[in-house]
Order: structure tokens, then C-alpha cells, then sequence
């Protein structure tokens, strides 16, 4: 594929991209109102794409990229439109959440039927589990609802937001009650196979899931990987597989599994931007059927539903920490708010984190990692003066940039401070920001604790 200016910006240009458009306020009044996007799609070369279903869906935060909270059974709760013949979209009714634009399959309707939309949503309405269970939504892949299009970038506005790169989305949320309009959406066709699989006697294999694999060595032999997915074969023992790795021509191996059953074809080139028809994979077997699905349980639509399994913390977040280097202790904490963990600090004679110096800033990096998470650092006693909880002065920052995540709101409104993904750096967040609903934990800090990390909290 020749890069584009945009193409080739989508991987150089930006870390991740949150774009807060003017985030609303926290009430329950607020949270209950929605926002509309609309705009017009095209290709590369700014050609209108006409009958493309797009859609905008939650989304969330790992590592330093967005990535879709998508499943089938969350698929009825989508905002969707399908563009017109001139590209144009209009997407209403959009929460206000972290969320991402994508485009859906154009077959689309024929994967997720209307019937079937509208039982899952009567079904999750009423919590009528019965009927999801017996819907046969549950034996949906995210693999079954693979777009043809990527989207390269999104213009808001006059400025343009790229992924950080081939596996994450462009985030942002939108203000309730908000109409965001003229929202310019660029998209190119994504590279592909189409594979076909056959037994030894030429029987198709048919309407089944299969595990493919594929190893690739890039042409000028700098880099190697290997990834894969579960397609499912049609009526005809055809299936399309979609590949991200796309930025450098490589010699392909791909490999199909079924039961015991393993096929690999031959070797193939692939440049970015290709998109491969007439894959073989034939098995050395006569047809086999296919296994059983396992018995389903009973389901008693009058019983109620067992209680969900609580979560599992990991023992080194139930317990203290002590640094050997001055003797202080920490421990990361799941909180809704930061008001809730300062509670949890006062209740266990501690404080969110003071960071004093670049080595303290180091040692946390590499006992807690590069989260997001509450710091007791605010500026709210007196704007622009920032201090900690504590009492401690300010002795060492590390901030990232007031605009790194492109928020909407002044730097005098931001009076608390998180660390983030970026190299545990600090970032200062108002009420109206978003990442006030990512940062869901905090690390509290005490003196002259024992070191019982291998032991649990009490």
C-alpha cells in the first residue's frame, strides 16, 4: 500500500488520542441526557463512501491505547447509522461515555438481525435470561462482526485525530445534549484473506468455527510475528480473515484447525493494502461430522439468577509494600472516586501518595506499573499552588503537558493530579474530565509499616 499523508500519520503522529469534547457535568440529570455526531465518510482519495454502516460503541483504556469494550451481546446497545450516497451519517443518542467510531460490516444486518436485536434488548430489558441464553447470541465472536474499513483518522472540528497504531481505536466522548456536526471520518479498505477449506474428497467444510494461524516474516527480514483468530467457514467452507499487521510487505504461512484436523497453505506475499482471494486449505481426511455442542443445563426462567462471583484481587493488592529505601509503605487500592480512597487512607492511618523524588517516581513505576492512579496532589486550597495531601512541599514534578489529552477544559479548572500510562507521569484533571471515570484505583502511602508483602492485608 503507498501511504498516504494520512496513513502514514496514523502511525507516527500520536500516543492515543482522547477527545474530550466539552464533557458534561456528573449529575444523574446530565448522565441521563445524550449527544448526536454526524458528518460524511471517504476513502483516502476523498471519495464519498456510500451504504457503509457505522456505528459508536464503548470503549476503554489499556496500555497507552483504546480498544473496544465490543461483544455481540453489547452490540444492541451501539449507536448506529448507514451513510448515504454522498458518505453522510448521523449518529444519535450517544452517551456520555469513553467511546469509539467504527464501521460495521456491511453485512452487517444479516449477521445481527433486527428480530434478533430487538429480543436481546426486550431480553436484557426485562432480564429475561432465559431468552438470552436460548438466543444464540452467547455463541457470537467478536471475530463474526469484523469491519471491511478502518478508520484512519477523524477530523473534529478542524483538527485531526489519528490511532496511536494498528490495534487500538480513536477515542472520545461526547457532551450530553451536544450536536457535533461536519465531523469529517477518512477510511480505507483493510487488508484481507478469503480462504476456503476442503477436505481430501472436496467436501467444503461447512458453517463451522475454526482456529487459524499465521507466522510472517517481513520481506526485508528486520522483524517477525505471529497472530490469528476464529473465522467461521459459510455454507460453502468459505471464510474472510482480517489482518492489522499492515505496515510492511511479509511473507505470510497461514494455518487452519479443526478438532484434530490441521491444514496450512502455501506461502504467500502480502503488501500492505492487499487483499488475497483464492486461499486453499485442505485437509487429509474424509468429511468428519461435527462434535456436539456441550448439553445445556435446565434453564428455569422463574429462578433466580446465581449471584455474580466476586472478583478476585490479586494478593499484592491487599497488602503493603516497603520500600527498603526509606522505609515507607504503599499499596495500590480499587476506588470509585478520589474521595473514596482518601477514605480508605484515613481509615488506614495513610495518605494518597506523596512522590518526593525521581527515584521514589521510579520505584513505584516498577512495583505498580504505568496505571492510572490517584496521587494526593491537588492545587485546591489555592489555584496554581499545587500540594500534598500531607503537608509535604512539592520537592520534584513530572507532569505531561496541560493539552496532551486534548481536553476541552481550562488548566485552572484541573485541581487534582493522577499518574498515568505514560511513564507514570502526572497529569493534572477537572471535574468534566473523562479520565475522572478511567482512573479507578489510587496508591496510598504510609511510614515505618513492616514489609508483610508476602502476606495478606489484615
Amino acid at each position: 500500500m503507498k501511504h498516504s499523508p494520512y496513513t502514514r500519520g496514523l502511525f507516527l503522529l500520536i500516543i492515543i488520542v482522547l477527545l474530550f469534547i466539552g464533557l458534561g457535568s456528573h449529575s444523574i440529570a446530565a448522565e441521563a441526557e445524550t449527544g448526536t455526531f454526524s458528518g460524511r465518510v471517504i476513502d483516502v482519495e476523498g471519495n464519498p463512501v456510500a451504504e457503509l454502516p457505522v456505528m459508536i460503541g464503548p470503549t476503554m483504556a489499556i496500555g497507552p491505547g483504546m480498544h473496544p469494550a465490543f461483544s455481540p451481546k453489547t452490540y444492541p446497545t451501539t449507536r448506529r447509522a448507514r451513510t448515504d450516497a454522498e458518505g453522510r451519517f448521523s449518529i444519535t443518542g450517544i452517551a456520555a461515555r469513553m467511546s469509539y467510531f467504527s464501521a460495521l460490516p456491511r453485512n452487517v444486518d444479516v449477521l445481527f438481525p433486527k428480530d434478533l436485536e430487538t429480543k436481546i434488548v426486550k431480553a436484557m430489558e426485562e432480564k429475561d435470561y432465559a431468552a438470552i441464553y436460548t438466543s444464540g447470541v452467547i455463541e457470537m465472536e467478536t471475530d463474526d462482526f469484523e469491519p471491511d474499513f478502518e478508520v484512519l483518522s477523524i477530523d473534529i472540528r478542524g483538527i485531526t485525530f489519528y490511532p496511536r497504531n494498528d490495534f487500538s481505536r480513536i477515542g472520545f466522548s461526547v457532551e450530553p445534549g451536544s450536536d457535533i456536526k461536519n465531523v469529517k471520518v477518512i477510511v480505507q479498505p483493510r487488508m484481507r484473506i478469503r480462504g476456503r477449506v476442503l477436505f481430501k474428497n472436496g467436501t467444503p467444510l461447512r458453517n463451522a468455527r475454526l482456529r487459524l494461524v499465521f507466522n510472517y516474516t517481513r520481506a526485508d527480514g528486520q522483524g517477525h510475528g505471529s497472530s490469528g483468530g476464529r473465522p467461521r467457514t459459510d455454507a460453502d467452507g468459505y471464510f474472510l480473515f482480517y489482518l492489522d499487521e499492515k505496515d510492511d510487505t511479509a511473507n505470510y504461512t497461514f494455518s487452519v484447525e479443526y478438532q484434530e484436523l490441521e491444514a496450512t497453505a502455501e506461502p504467500v506475499l502480502l503488501k500492505p493494502g492487499d487483499r488475497l482471494d483464492g486461499l486453499t486449505f485442505t485437509f487429509d481426511s474424509e468429511p468428519i461430522a461435527p462434535k456436539p455442542s456441550p448439553p445445556r443445563m435446565p434453564f428455569n426462567p422463574s429462578a433466580t439468577p446465581p449471584a455474580p462471583k466476586p472478583i478476585s484481587i490479586p494478593a499484592f493488592e491487599t497488602v503493603w509494600i516497603l520500600n527498603p529505601t526509606n522505609g515507607h509503605a504503599y499499596k495500590k487500592i480499587p476506588c470509585e472516586s478520589r474521595d473514596a480512597a482518601v477514605a480508605q487512607a484515613t481509615e488506614e492511618k495513610a495518605h494518597l501518595v506523596t512522590i518526593n523524588d525521581a527515584e521514589e517516581q521510579a520505584w513505584l513505576s516498577a512495583v505498580f506499573g504505568h496505571e492510572f492512579y490517584w496521587i494526593g496532589l491537588s492545587d485546591v486550597e489555592k489555584e496554581g499552588q499545587w500540594q500534598w495531601d500531607n503537608g509535604e512541599p512539592v520537592t520534584y514534578e513530572n507532569w505531561l503537558p496541560d493539552d496532551f489529552f486534548s481536553e476541552a477544559s481550562d488548566a485552572d479548572e484541573r485541581d487534582y493530579a493522577v499518574t498515568t500510562f505514560t511513564d507514570g507521569k502526572w497529569y493534572a484533571v477537572s471535574p468534566k474530565s473523562i479520565l475522572l471515570r478511567m482512573t479507578a484505583m489510587a496508591i496510598l502511602e504510609k511510614a515505618d509499616v513492616p514489609d508483610n508483602s508476602s502476606s495478606e492485608d489484615k
